[in-house]
């Protein structure tokens, strides 16, 4: 059992009201998107505490007894700081602010897949065919590999004991995460020329990533949308889908 971590921070986007702080207060059904983030984590049996990163008032009217922690920084640099706020030694859940579909039991399926192959760093990935059979029409950056065509998911798992040693990479990563080609260039152009030609597989980027930073880390295929349909206001027909999944 351990802890999780939820990211409401950050400014506000173009396109959104001013009054609304950032996504993650977007209102959807009446509640805003944070507030159905909470509710599952919090709901999943193998999670101990929920602290969430964010406008301090925001956050304690969305997401209750939560534990609170301002936003301040990078997306690292808010996990490094929820991370010594809980004072967490076992392996902590990160979890973005706008995947309202998630649920409990989406979440305990990650950990119990995390839980398989011992890692520093588990990031979930989700099948292309999972996503458009749930979600027909959907807008999302796919990256083909040779065991298949994934989107990245909006869930990582961490042991908080090599976080000094992986936040200026994972910082790169989560800011290359919609722009497969970038996410390629990190780990150097052997690795670029074979994710061109669909020629790279997921154990070789697993393997480059412990050869780069010492630790080692896991992609692990979720076949639960949820934690992938994230919130884009550029892309007001995902919204939509969100929308009439929360209405069913």
């Amino acid at each position: 059992m351990g802890d999780a971590i939820v990211l409401a921070g950050g400014g506000a986007e173009p396109g959104l009201d001013p009054a609304v702080p950032n996504k993650g207060f977007l209102e959807v059904g009446g509640r805003p998107l944070l507030w159905y983030v909470v509710r599952a984590v919090r709901a999943a049996p193998h999670v101990r505490r929920v602290a969430v990163v964010g406008p301090p008032d925001a956050v304690r009217a969305a997401a209750g007894d939560a534990v609170v922690v301002p936003d301040d920084g990078s997306i690292m640099d808010n996990v490094a700081r929820a991370a010594g706020v809980l004072g967490a030694r076992d392996p902590i859940l990160v979890v973005a602010s706008d995947i309202p579909l998630l649920t409990a039991a989406v979440v305990e399926d990650f950990l119990a897949a995390c839980a398989k192959d011992s890692a520093d760093f588990h990031y979930a990935i989700v099948p292309q065919q999972a996503m458009e059979q749930r979600f027909p029409g959907v807008r999302k950056t796919f990256v083909r590999v040779i065991e298949g065509t994934y989107c990245g998911g909006n869930v990582m798992l961490f042991n908080p004991a090599v976080m000094d040693r992986v936040r200026p990479f994972v910082e790169r990563v989560v800011a290359a995460r919609k722009k497969p080609w970038l996410l390629a260039q990190l780990f150097g152009w052997s690795i670029v020329m074979k994710f061109a030609s669909g020629r790279l597989s997921i154990e070789e980027m697993e393997a480059k990533v412990t050869e780069i930073l010492g630790i080692t880390a896991r992609a692990v295929i979720v076949p639960h949308p949820e934690v992938a349909m994230d919130v884009d206001v550029g892309k007001p027909e995902n919204l939509e889908m969100i929308r009439s999944a929360l209405r069913a």
